[in-house]
């Protein structure tokens, strides 16, 4: 229950903070008995709601004696951002290695971070790489966004558009990923060009909020049909710009 508790008011779920405040002090008995599940419970609630970060420090320290995977996680996270604590990279990196090997698929994508900025760790894009695509394969949506631009960087193309692809029309990738594709078919990069797709990028952006789409939207639209526009939201899975770029005159 509080597990659960938890885990909704992470997700921003009213009832979820409210219910993990109405069962804290039963939990915080629980910890004080000395039991690290509940010690983590805690220390998370710290972390996450109360933003005490000592008292975070200290109950996901008891955790992480215990070496539950999820206080781990969350200790490196303060000591990588130095939250409460003084930072240390190398510690956290620690941490999160310890988290991941237990298959914890946010500690993964952490530490995959961590290899890709040299952090804590001696840079390496091939273990950077490896992590993220556990992570988004274990259900991390975050990581996807990630790995597609570090292979973006890296000009692998062809795999940054295969996350791309699988991402953006179920709209769980970032504007900036979602931009990303949209240049990848404007250029043909990592296979061909494809105006219908990349209007249907500008179509996303738009839900995403980002109004210079419609710019881009307009002039490529104005050289397309409207069934090519339909086609371009029905990939994107959107319908709310349909009949905004399919009006204009051509």
């Amino acid at each position: 229950m509080a597990q659960s508790a938890l885990a909704d008011g992470l997700r921003g779920i009213p009832e979820g903070v409210d219910r993990i405040n109405s069962i804290l002090p039963r939990v915080q008995q629980f910890a004080d008995s000395g039991d690290p599940f509940f010690q983590e419970i805690v220390g998370a609630a710290a972390l996450e709601f109360q933003k005490d970060y000592e008292k975070a420090h200290r109950y996901l320290g008891l955790a992480v004696k215990a070496r539950i995977p999820s206080a781990q996680r969350r200790l490196g996270f303060m000591l990588s951002l130095g939250l409460g604590v003084e930072k240390d990279p190398e510690r956290a990196a620690a941490l999160y290695r310890w988290a991941a090997e237990a298959g914890d698929a946010v500690a993964k994508h952490n530490l995959g971070c961590m290899y890709l900025l040299g952090d804590g760790v001696t840079a390496s894009a091939e273990e950077a790489l490896r992590l993220l695509e556990e992570a988004m394969a274990e259900g991390f949506s975050q990581s996807a966004n990630y790995l597609a631009d570090a292979k973006r960087q890296m000009k692998d193309y062809a795999g940054a558009r295969k996350i791309l692809e699988l991402i953006v029309p179920e709209g769980t990738a970032t504007v900036a990923s979602v931009r990303n594709l949209a240049t990848m078919y404007y250029y043909g990069l990592g296979g061909t060009s494809d105006k219908v797709r990349e209007l249907g990028c500008y179509m996303k952006m738009l839900d995403l909020g980002d109004g210079d789409a419609m710019h881009y939207g307009h002039t490529i639209a104005s050289e397309m049909t409207v069934e090519e526009v339909r086609e371009a939201a029905a990939w994107a899975k959107t319908d709310a710009w349909t009949e905004t770029f399919a009006k204009r005159d051509r």
